[in-house]
């Protein structure tokens, strides 16, 4: 019982202690730069500080050699930043250098660390014929662009090909995105309109996007039940109550075995549609009712309106919503994987990111996928830019 309670209290005392060290080091540069010692001090307080904590976390099990590499390469690093702080810093904003430096490392962490080593293993080839002389020897073979060529010439899954999986990446993203504003376009209008009760509106549909996503898709991937599920009992219901319906085929569906791929996207435009209607909210709430004025006094329909005065003056929030809202769908492995029971099941309904995730983690093609995901970020990153580019998103309204 308090044995995991230890281990975080660890945790946070091992946290504590290194951003201590950190800001005793930024203080140590801010402070002494000008003193004829500091460089000297720096260095060798910073080596001896490195070693010992590597000796430490080793338990002593380091090789000399090894010792030796890490003091004069930390000596060198500290002999840079040293000189940096000398004669560049100067002692200048030392407390938003102080403020900002424990964030920064920890994202260096959480970001650039993984992203550094992803492209290193694209580069090499670690599978499972290959993790055990890496765990014992650190080192993998080289293989360049070998895996980059693999993602386009050969499939990460057992049947559909790389291109197919971009197609109905693209056409799975398109569907969602164009569902997601127009549906948040719609209720937005509405609530802005509504006078009376707009808390409770508000609330109630908030609610699929406020509460933890897996919940809300096991929640709703119930109701696409082939017999218990609501769809398939008011197809029923309704196909019993007008007969002529069941003559065009209108009766319960094999969702999740024949269209999982249409169930999903039911699900995540379920999903999505509420924080869109959030965001155009806010922009229309920020919109003065004198343009509005003012054009019905000239004679303006609402829809002269709509397209004159809404479109234009909701764009600086809809560009940056809408390009959020392709990235967090093209990369939604979660509403796929929670739906279909993506442990190596139906590949109907895989886009990129649940092929990537098979191929990493079902069939252990780790350098593959390492490539294939950094395929997948350059391709929203070129294709976000672009947008950005297109709809002036990263421009404000007076621009």
């Amino acid at each position: 019982m308090l044995a995991p309670v230890a281990q975080v209290l660890q945790f946070a005392l091992l946290i504590g202690a290194f951003v201590a060290v950190l800001e005793g080091w930024l203080h140590y540069h801010f402070k002494y730069h000008e003193r004829n010692w500091f460089i000297p001090a720096a260095v060798l307080g910073t080596a001896a500080l490195v070693v010992f904590a590597a000796l430490w976390t080793a338990g002593g099990g380091v090789e000399a050699g090894r010792v030796v590499s890490l003091a004069v390469g930390t000596a060198l690093a500290e002999c840079l930043a040293a000189l940096f702080f000398k004669h560049v810093v100067k002692g200048r904003h030392s407390l938003p250098f102080m403020l900002l430096a424990p964030a920064m490392l920890g994202l260096a962490a959480l970001i650039a660390y993984p992203m550094v080593f992803e492209v290193y293993l694209a580069f090499h080839d670690l599978k499972l014929t290959t993790i055990m002389a890496w765990s014992r020897t650190g080192d993998l073979p080289f293989v360049g662009l070998k895996h980059f060529r693999k993602v386009f010439t050969s499939s990460p899954l057992s049947e559909v090909g790389f291109w197919e999986l971009s197609l109905r990446t693209v056409w799975w993203t398109f569907i969602n995105v164009f569902f997601h504003v127009a549906g948040g376009f719609v209720m937005a209008l509405l609530l802005n309109s509504v006078t009376r009760f707009k808390g409770v509106y508000r609330m109630l549909l908030i609610v699929p996007w406020a509460m933890p996503q897996v919940v809300a898709v096991l929640a709703m991937r119930g109701e696409f039940h082939s017999q218990y599920g609501f769809v398939n009992i008011m197809l029923s219901k309704t196909a019993a109550w007008l007969p002529f319906l069941k003559d065009v085929g209108v009766g319960p569906v094999q969702w999740l075995g024949q269209h999982p791929f249409l169930t999903c996207t039911i699900i995540n435009v379920w999903l999505g549609i509420p924080f869109m209607t959030v965001v155009i909210l806010g922009g229309l709430q920020s919109i003065s009712r004198h343009y509005y004025d003012a054009a019905s006094i000239d004679g303006a329909s609402a829809f002269q309106q709509f397209r004159m005065i809404t479109l234009p003056l909701i764009r600086p929030v809809l560009a940056p919503a809408v390009t959020l809202g392709t990235v967090w769908t093209f990369n939604n492995i979660n509403v796929i994987y929670l739906v279909t029971g993506q442990a190596g099941g139906t590949e109907d309904a895989d886009i990129l990111v649940s092929a990537l995730y098979k191929a990493a983690f079902a069939f252990y093609r780790y350098s593959y996928s390492a490539a294939f995901a950094l395929v997948v970020f350059l391709m929203l990153f070129v294709s976000s830019m672009v947008w950005l580019k297109w709809s002036k998103g990263s421009e404000s309204l007076y621009d």
